[in-house]
């Protein structure tokens, strides 16, 4: 499965705008998993040693690693998505082994490409989205974007319409409302920064919330499974409160059982036994407790960066449990804890890594929580390479 990313920062623009406006949310999620944007009509497409080099001279919208939807071109091999290897205001390269040496024919085009999600149904400001995969467990996310600073979300079994599910994850008993899916701190048009990782079954969406540089990130969809019969291995993990003024915790980084902010539920036990179960992470270092990925500050037992063997970056894998650390039920797809101190390091917000002996031949891309008004500071990666499963 294709892993593709998405993110404000691409330099180009075009991309949805993540404010505290009702829908903002909405739009980023229809533009990234269904839509993808920046259509442009492409200038030149040129073959030469493999690689294809695409020019557009009224500038684009990708950035390095995102993944460009290619149409129109002859030969038909030029079509598709395509990794986007390298970028400058007017040109992009991707890989094209296999095509000979030529400038490509036809009315072509190139956008950034959706992860190709669907969104079976909708309302104002409301929306509900679920995998396409043939072997997606079939669960539904509805989001509620009614609201300024916050979203509200919640996973369901099924649905038939946009206000009507069963087999809810968290229950209303659990979480009346939803979970928090956070915009921004204030309940205006000041676009904030987003990235979006996922692949057709899952995915993350980290947001700049405030204006301290610190991170929210939330997600869903289908994790890799430690039981073929385990159908039900899904997973809504975001807040139960709003964080937005306060985006020093990332979901992802903190899910611990006993924590009371950053938590996940999945719609049933492994074995189906009907009930929305509230669930841990396990792995890797976590938030706020013994330690912080990518941060001595908790631990005195940190490893140093770069490892001093090898100079490379370490990568801890963080699975998923119920009921009390009982189990593995699967892990977060692509998604890796630092047991290495990063903050002295010179690392910033959305650097990449190749040197990770843990996960080889994929590119890490740093994902900054906490910043100069939330102390201290860590980081978590994000495989953007793929395949995740």
């Amino acid at each position: 499965m294709a892993v593709k990313l998405y993110s404000s920062y691409a330099a180009g623009g075009g991309h949805p705008v993540m404010s505290g406006l009702a829908g903002a949310l909405i739009g980023v999620l229809d533009g990234c998993l269904l839509n993808g944007w920046g259509l442009k009509s492409v200038d030149s497409l040129v073959v030469a040693g493999n690689v294809a080099t695409v020019t557009i001279n009224a500038g684009h919208s990708f950035e390095l690693g995102s993944t460009a939807l290619i149409a129109g071109a002859t030969p038909s091999g030029l079509n598709g998505d395509k990794k986007v290897l390298s970028v400058t205001t007017t040109q992009i390269t991707f890989d094209a082994t296999g095509v000979s040496n030529q400038t490509a024919t036809g009315s072509i085009t190139a956008k950034v490409s959706p992860l190709g999600w669907a969104k079976p149904f909708s309302g104002t400001n409301l929306a509900a989205y679920a995998s396409n995969d043939p072997g997606s467990y079939g669960m539904f996310l509805r989001v509620d974007d009614t609201g300024t600073t916050d979203g509200r979300v919640v996973g369901y079994e099924s649905m038939t319409d946009i206000n009507t599910g069963s087999g809810a994850f968290p229950t209303a008993a659990q979480l009346s409302g939803g979970m928090y899916a956070g915009k921004s701190y204030q309940a205006n048009s000041t676009a904030r920064n987003w990235i979006l990782v996922g692949d057709e079954r899952f995915f993350y969406l980290w947001v700049e919330t405030d204006i301290t540089f610190a991170g929210l990130m939330w997600a869903f969809g289908d994790l890799p499974s430690f039981s073929a019969s385990d159908v039900w291995c899904s997973t809504l993990s975001a807040q139960n409160v709003s964080q937005v003024a306060y985006a020093g915790q990332s979901t992802v980084e903190c899910v611990s059982y006993s924590n009371t902010v950053a938590q996940s539920y999945m719609p049933r036990t492994s074995y189906g036994q009907p009930g929305a179960v509230k669930t841990q992470r396990l792995g890797g270092m976590c938030w706020t407790t013994a330690a912080a990925s990518g941060t001595s500050a908790y631990s005195s037992s940190v490893l140093k960066f770069p490892n001093n063997a090898d100079n490379t970056l370490l990568l801890s894998p963080v699975y998923m449990v119920t009921g009390g650390q009982q189990g593995l039920r699967g892990r977060y797809p692509g998604y890796y804890h630092c047991p290495q101190d990063l903050t002295q390091a010179n690392i910033n917000h959305r650097d990449r890594y190749s040197s990770m002996p843990d996960v080889p031949g994929r590119v890490g891309l740093m994902l900054r929580h906490g910043g100069p008004g939330f102390s201290p500071s860590g980081y978590s990666v994000l495989d953007i390479t793929g395949p995740w499963r």
